[in-house]
């Protein structure tokens, strides 16, 4: 495929233009001074594989975050994209059973958090968020993760005032050999069986690849010996067509599919059907003219089929009513984008659209449309200093399509802005990089948010009565690396006005039926730190904290994390990788009784505890290499804070969250041509 190599969009900032809103009052004042001395940008990109889902990442820019997801063992016992994105600092997920978490950052959930698979937006269709984006993602179908911390970029839509994340396969190249080929099994716990087949063909014309994967688990035991429901079976397909007609230019057709099936201890129903269908196509041109370096343009397509049901997969309890129900959303969309490159200077300014169709048991129940336009700017001060600055402006408009519901017919539409600036400054003299940024999104209520059935804590209607979301935040960071010895630290300060809360706090349910809006103030860090202690050992660190509070009813804000250190010990040489890792959580006290967001509530604080995993990799050849590992090898009995409540059909208790699996051991083989 000649040396074709698609490079990453430099990451410009927003350059906030309704700030005014805000009284920043003493919050921000705090923020400014705690960050200029504390944050940063981080580029540990001389991180060991394994040594990164203990601290950090990668990072090529200060605010850009990378993880290696074919290097990196722990990542090889993932089940979905929520526990690829767990092993890293700041990263958590609503527990639903053994598979399909629902990711959270920094205490931040839904669509804060913007999940994008090769550059597009794979939306679920489950009211309730039981396929939730990152469970239709194999995350070693992909070669990497990227993410930007808070309201950093808008180049990607609109609402990522959490994170953005974005899992990216390379691009191929066929300049040293005219194909490959990769195979992988793994096998564990609980009759664990993982395998997965991909293959490319091509020269610097083109090229072919064509991949599929299948996943089965049967339920898990916690540490206690009980079992946890929990089975489930997941399968993917995909094709690729690309041509390459010279070294600067890329088309690329790609179709993928896949299905299975997941049994959630912590729902009423299960998920019998996870049909997914998507289709892209990309374009590419570098090099258009002397300033102009790139334009690239891409549609999208994909279809989530979800069946939800209580008889495919479980016994009813007696009494229990049949509850069957199909769901699905059509989403369709595109972007194009430009880079313009000078010799102080880069640009990248372009637009984005997108449609969803939701239906309910075959008739359509809701829509949305959204067109934005976004720049950023790259300005080079000198050899050290630059400053990033984006803009962002969407137009989104939703319909609520149920004919029994009280807002039937009505449209709501907004226009929405985002925007951001940051100063990034290596510090030469002491083998550092920092930056500090402020960034502010609006981001329009999703379709877990105001969804025609949803009410008000109020009693109004949700479609038609809860308001966008406006966050105002600082980030900040600071990275060193020196010898044998590298540290990171990365926190932030927000104010949100309208932050949108789930629950009813009249009654508690595991399912959550009003919602509303709050005034709230975040803040955060995480950091890490790595030492070579020996050419062939070095340890590892990280800590990370959300804090969160819900101004309108002096309380704090629900779903938030407890604090979270990992230490972790590797052991590398050149044919044996071996890392232990011990992650320690505190217990959370701070919570809001049957208050949360879309998917889960806080129904009682949670303790903490301290879990170990290992895993090992050996490289037989340069082909061949093989991996064990063992997750929670005390067998330790706990329970994630943000796990759902149990289900009564399960026989647990509907007020204590089910536990997490005891000792899980896994060994894998993976062969590379």
């Amino acid at each position: 495929m000649s040396n074709f190599v698609r490079k990453a969009f430099t990451q410009p900032e927003r350059n906030s233009t309704r700030l005014a809103k805000y009284a920043l009052s003493p919050i921000a004042v705090s923020v400014a001074l705690f960050g200029q001395s504390l944050y940063a940008n981080t580029e540990l990109s001389e991180f060991t594989a394994n040594a990164i889902v203990v601290t950090a990442p990668e990072q090529d820019t200060p605010i850009q975050t990378k993880v290696n997801l074919t290097e990196t063992a722990a990542i090889e016992s993932a089940t979905d994209g929520a526990a690829a994105l767990k092993q890293i600092p700041g990263f958590s997920s609503v527990g639903n059973g053994g598979v399909n978490g629902d990711p959270t950052f920094r205490g931040m959930f839904g669509s804060r958090l913007v999940i994008l698979t090769d550059g597009a937006q794979m939306l679920g269709a489950c009211p309730n968020r039981m396929d939730n984006p990152t469970s239709y993602i194999n995350p070693t179908a992909y070669d990497e993760v990227e993410i930007v911390k808070g309201p950093q970029t808008v180049l990607w839509g609109p609402g990522s005032s959490a994170a953005t994340v974005r899992f990216e396969r390379k691009e191929e190249d066929f300049s040293k050999q005219n194909s490959r080929f990769e195979a992988s099994a793994m096998v564990g716990s609980n009759n664990r069986f993982d395998r997965a087949l991909e293959g490319a063909v091509g020269n610097s014309t083109g090229y072919v690849r064509v991949g599929a994967n299948k996943a089965e688990s049967d339920s898990y035991e916690d540490g206690n010996g009980d079992e946890v429901a929990s089975s489930w079976e997941k399968w993917n397909t995909n094709f690729a067509l690309g041509l390459t007609p010279d070294e600067d230019t890329l088309i690329e057709l790609e179709v993928g599919r896949g299905d299975g099936f997941a049994e959630y201890a912590g729902r009423a129903v299960d998920g019998s059907k996870f049909l997914r269908e998507t289709a892209a196509l990309r374009f590419e041109k570098k090099n258009m003219s002397q300033n102009w370096s790139k334009i690239e343009a891409q549609l999208n397509y994909g279809y989530a089929d979800h069946v939800m049901d209580n008889t495919t997969l479980r016994t009813r309890s007696s009494g229990t009513k049949v509850r069957n129900m199909q769901v699905d959303r059509r989403t369709t969309g595109g972007r194009v984008a430009s880079t313009f490159d000078w010799d102080t200077k880069s640009l990248v300014a372009g637009l984005d659209a997108k449609q969803e169709v939701h239906r309910k048991n075959g008739t359509e129940d809701y829509s949305q449309e959204q067109v934005g336009v976004f720049s950023e700017l790259t300005l080079f001060m000198d050899n050290d200093d630059r400053v990033v600055s984006g803009l962002r402006l969407d137009h989104i408009s939703a319909t609520d399509e149920t004919a029994t519901s009280k807002t039937a017919g009505d449209t709501r539409k907004d226009t929405l802005i985002s925007g951001f600036s940051r100063f990034e400054r290596d510090l030469s003299s002491m083998s550092a990089t920092s930056y500090i940024g402020l960034g502010y999104t609006e981001r329009f209520p999703d379709y877990w948010e105001i969804r025609p059935t949803l009410a008000t804590m109020d009693s109004g209607q949700a479609f038609s009565d809860i308001n966008p979301e406006k966050t105002l935040q600082l980030d900040a960071g600071l990275n060193y690396k020196r010898d044998n010895v590298s540290w990171w630290v990365s926190g932030y300060m927000g104010v949100i006005q309208d932050y949108i809360i789930f629950g009813d706090p009249q009654k508690f349910t595991n399912n959550v039926t009003s919602a509303g809006n709050v005034d709230a103030h975040i803040a955060g860090a995480e950091t890490g730190a790595r030492y070579q202690v020996t050419p062939n050992w070095s340890t590892n660190a990280s800590l990370a904290y959300a804090w969160g509070k819900d101004l309108d009813n002096d309380a704090p804000l629900p779903q938030i994390s407890p604090l979270e250190a990992k230490l972790g010990l590797t052991y590398e040489n050149e044919d044996w990788t071996t890392s232990a890792v011990l992650r320690m959580v505190a217990a959370q006290n701070r919570i809001s009784e049957n208050k949360g967001n879309a998917v889960g509530v806080d129904f009682g604080e949670s303790a903490g505890f301290t879990t170990m995993d290992i895993n090992t990799e050996y490289r037989y050849t340069e082909n061949v290499k093989f991996r064990a590992g063992i997750d929670n090898l005390t067998d330790k009995a706990y329970a994630e804070h943000l796990n759902k409540a149990g289900n009564s059909d399960f026989s647990y208790p509907t007020d204590e969250a089910f536990n997490q699996a005891g000792r899980i051991i896994w060994a894998g083989v993976n062969v590379a041509f």
